[in-house]
């Protein structure tokens, strides 16, 4: 089944809002794997177990995935978030805001909808009787 206009213009701004929220995690992840791997670097730093600072490679490695995939969410939200923030971009979304409201009215009105005749006509039809 298609969809609805409101809901076309919704899934747009859920969008928009989804990529806002995406990009700062995406950002904080980021943060927080070059914080870890900074930690694991010191620890490699003062280990001298060769067996143990194999497995804090293992968790620079994991790391430094990890920061990747928070990288290139970041970078791929990031457009749609400069977008978003652009002044006249901005006043565009909240006048879809708005938009969408209006046409949920009118979605509204069209489902409850019902035609009531001005004209009662007799069971001929719409033929009136000659007088």
């Amino acid at each position: 089944m298609e969809k609805k206009a409101s809901e076309r213009i919704k899934d747009f701004l859920d969008f928009i809002d989804e990529c806002k929220e995406l990009n700062s995690m995406a950002y904080s992840g980021v943060g927080e794997e070059d914080k870890r791997h900074q930690d694991l670097m010191h620890e490699i730093e003062f280990e001298e177990d060769p067996v143990k600072i194999g497995r804090i490679g293992m968790r620079v490695h994991q790391s430094r995935v990890e920061r990747r995939v928070y990288k290139d969410i970041y970078e791929i939200t990031s457009p749609v978030v400069e977008f978003a923030r652009d002044p006249q971009n901005k006043k565009s979304l909240d006048l879809a805001r708005q938009l969408l409201g209006k046409v949920r009215k009118v979605e509204k009105y069209h489902e409850n909808r019902v035609y009531i005749p001005r004209i009662k006509e007799d069971s001929s039809h719409g033929q009136k009787d000659p007088e």
